[in-house]
């Protein structure tokens, strides 16, 4: 599957089906739309969601909520994760932080994983209000204050922007029988749903994410299959009017910025995300400070285009970048956060100095590289090796 991304903000797909292809999923998420049973009622209270499995993510969640416990965020926060994800000795860490790690094979048989992991995650968490975090998704400040949003307590809902508009030729609009084609895509790295509002619309996004062969080469992942589901039952939204913005840092000649982190705000312009997307803290040195600018829109200002360049980080070759162009104003990132990003580094040396880490490196590849791993080895096994390096 290809996916263009125009200088406009338009993304098209080159995937097709034809009508009979499109009546049968129309049919099929009416169908299953039609049997969702009405909200359970079990959950209670307000928590962060996140997912996490595998060396790249792991290492971005233990970031991002050492981060947000500095915020001085007490929500209690669930990690989700998919079978041996996650070993004993690294859940038994994250629970030092007030982490309760769930495995979705302890909720369904159902073959959950990759993005349709987020929405059953949302789901089947014990919350009844979800601020879902994506794992390398950093909060500048405590969350907790948008579960007060005048609009999500109208809506049960907060979406946040893509910089993308979804091709009017992309299948999803009739399946779907939306047509409001100017709107903008949603970023799914951050989402504010209360479920008890909102649990036909989640429901139904679960099920668009578990028939990802259709769903994801026309919607790049789970992220819009959140927007079409509401949209799909006529249910009101609402988005944060904000742009996404970029950070990064500029070109040597300073007329380009390499953006490698989507920058998010709250409902009164506020930032509050920085979704670093493009470059995660698993991939970062232990003194490489990437967060030097920010671009974004002016509040209110129309969008004129974006430039998608390509910038060479040591040995990573085509990584790509994004800025901005119209009416935009340049921020400097230190003089907003001071030491925050510094102090994101100091967690990721702490981090790569615990035993638990090198222990959970070992036990990731074994689990991608050895068969019948770890079901006929103890993960002591291993011990040994880390022990004499």
């Amino acid at each position: 599957m290809i996916f263009t991304f125009t200088d406009k903000f338009i993304r098209k797909t080159n995937y097709t089906v034809n009508a009979h292809m499109i009546a049968l999923l129309r049919k099929g998420w009416q169908e299953y739309a039609a049997s969702i049973p009405p909200y359970a009622g079990n959950f209670e209270g307000k928590g962060i969601v996140t997912c996490a499995g595998g060396v790249n993510h792991v290492t971005c969640a233990w970031v991002n909520i050492n981060m947000l416990r500095q915020t001085g965020c007490m929500l209690p926060i669930e990690l989700w994760y998919t079978g041996h994800e996650l070993n004993a000795e690294t859940i038994r860490a994250f629970e030092q932080l007030g982490v309760q790690c769930k495995n979705s094979l302890d909720y369904t048989g159902l073959q959950v994983y990759g993005f349709s992991l987020k929405p059953f995650a949302i789901l089947n968490s014990s919350f009844k209000e979800v601020l879902f975090l994506d794992a390398d998704n950093n909060c500048v400040a405590d969350p907790a204050y948008l579960f007060d949003d005048v609009l999500y307590k109208t809506y049960g809902t907060i979406f946040w922007p893509d910089y993308w508009i979804t091709d009017r030729a992309n299948p999803i609009w009739e399946i779907t029988g939306s047509s409001d084609y100017h709107s903008i895509e949603q970023e799914s790295g951050q989402i504010l749903i209360n479920k008890e509002k909102c649990w036909k619309e989640i429901n139904l996004c679960l099920h668009f994410n578990l028939r990802r062969e259709h769903y994801y080469e026309m919607l790049l992942g789970d992220k819009d299959t959140f927007r079409f589901a509401w949209k799909a039952l006529g249910t009101h939204y609402n988005m944060i009017a904000m742009h996404a913005g970029a950070c990064g840092f500029e070109a040597e000649d300073k007329d380009l910025l390499y953006g490698l982190t989507m920058v998010q705000h709250d409902s009164a312009d506020n930032i509050l995300f920085l979704h670093r997307n493009a470059w995660k803290w698993d991939i970062t040195a232990e003194d490489e400070l990437v967060w030097d600018k920010i671009r974004r829109f002016k509040s209110g200002a129309a969008r004129e285009s974006c430039i998608i360049s390509h910038c060479n980080m040591g040995e990573s070759k085509g990584r790509t970048f994004y800025d901005l162009v119209g009416e935009v104003e340049l921020l400097d990132f230190r003089e907003l956060f001071g030491d925050y990003e510094q102090k994101g580094l100091e967690i990721l040396k702490e981090l790569r100095n615990f035993k638990f880490y090198a222990r959970f490196l070992l036990h990731y590849y074994n689990l991608k590289a050895r068969p019948g791993y770890p079901r006929g080895l103890k993960e002591s096994t291993f011990d040994h090796v880390i022990q004499r390096a």
